[in-house]
């Protein structure tokens, strides 16, 4: 299957912002941060229609915290990515693709079905505020909205890529990896100088 890439809309800032008022309403008891992040909060190149958000929060304790209350909100826990993402937390919001019952929990014994029972039309990563890989989502978005030539060379990449057919849609993701590690390192250290130069 071929991935789905749509010129940018003002809609997903909406969209972001429907989200993270549900989101809030969840786990706002838990003090933490909501970010719109991902190719959809770059303001202007095509993207893949998902909305990524980055909730923050307050110490590796907190993780767990917020698994009931998002389940109970509307979205599926993917289980099945925390061995390999400790520090991590990753929920999805599904829409169905075929008449299979949508998944609260996506276990570690279940086969994802992406593309196949289900698409998702939002991704919440909930991370510890302030670690390395809290930093690196805010910085990557940081970096190609202050950077017009890294963000059309990541525009590129995605309407390439989307010219391919997946056999699973999560190799998308893979073909963007050598561009993000590149850019990831280099957004890193220019957002942790600019931190240091405000202060």
């Amino acid at each position: 299957m071929k991935v789905k890439i749509e010129p940018y809309t003002s809609s997903w800032k909406n969209d972001f912002n429907r989200h993270k008022s549900v989101i809030a309403s969840a786990i706002g008891h838990l003090r933490v941060s909501i970010d719109h992040i991902g190719s959809t909060s770059l303001c202007s190149i095509a993207a893949k229609p998902v909305i990524d958000i980055l909730v923050g929060v307050n110490g590796p304790q907190g993780l767990d915290e917020t698994i009931e209350p998002i389940i109970a909100a509307g979205y599926a826990y993917v289980e099945k990515f925390t061995p390999g993402m400790p520090y991590r937390r990753f929920f999805v919001k599904l829409t169905p693709v075929s008449n299979t019952p949508l998944p609260g929990i996506i276990t570690t014994k279940d086969r994802l079905r992406f593309g196949v029972d289900y698409d998702t039309v939002a991704n919440i990563h909930v991370i510890e505020r302030g670690s390395y890989h809290w930093i690196r989502h805010i910085a990557f978005r940081d970096y190609l909205l202050a950077h017009h030539e890294a963000r059309t060379a990541y525009e590129k990449l995605k309407l390439e890529i989307a010219g391919i057919d997946f056999s699973d849609p999560l190799d998308y993701n893979a073909c963007k990896e050598g561009f993000i590690s590149e850019y990831q390192e280099k957004a890193v250290q220019w957002f942790m100088q600019k931190t240091l130069d405000q202060k």
